[in-house]
């Protein structure tokens, strides 16, 4: 008996899914409610965390998100966002591609040195729902990373099913706060 209950046990739990998976949560109510020039956002480099909020200070939704690798550290202190883009394309990190075929011939065109050869331009990596916060190229964008992860170049990487819900309640003059310290106990879902 106690190994059938240990198996149907662990049949339940697997069922759960991966902690390792990035993901999000949400108050449907709260998050229906807020107007975009009401919110703001919260950035928990520590947590490797986002929070939208609404125009009390109160947390509707809470994503995974990934920063910047040392040396390319996503930058602390409060942005208001400066441009909003749905389709974006970096101009900085992407590959070149042969023109006809699309195939991919340097996938790392920074570290690519010479010109370009014949027949082939650059493509920029795509950054979804980009929101940006400096002049320089930090910005809020969909992007792949594994959870509790720094893997970008100083943007920040949030899960794809999030952003495009961040990106509908936030507008130009938006405040993103960025930390370097725990927001999980004052704005966790």
């Amino acid at each position: 008996m106690k190994t059938v209950l240990l198996w149907a046990c662990s049949l339940v739990l697997s069922a759960c899914g991966s902690s390792d998976d990035p993901g999000y949560s949400r108050k449907f109510v709260g998050y229906a409610l807020a107007k975009p020039d009401e919110t703001s956002i919260k950035v928990s480099l520590w947590d490797q965390k986002a929070w939208l909020l609404n125009g009390k200070g109160k947390p509707i939704l809470q994503t995974d998100v990934a920063t910047g690798v040392p040396g390319k550290e996503t930058p602390t202190g409060v942005f208001p966002v400066l441009e909003r883009l749905e389709e974006k394309r970096s101009n900085r990190y992407g590959r070149i591609v042969d023109r006809e075929t699309r195939d991919v011939i340097h996938p790392k065109s920074w570290e690519f040195d010479g010109p370009i050869p014949e027949n082939c331009e650059y493509e920029g990596i795509e950054m979804p729902y980009w929101i940006r916060l400096t002049w320089d190229g930090v910005g809020m964008h969909v992007g792949t990373f594994e959870k509790r992860t720094r893997c970008s170049f100083g943007c920040i990487r949030v899960y794809e099913k999030a952003q495009p819900l961040i990106y509908r309640k936030t507008q130009e003059g938006t405040e993103v706060e960025v930390v370097k310290g725990s927001l999980v106990r004052k704005y966790g879902l």
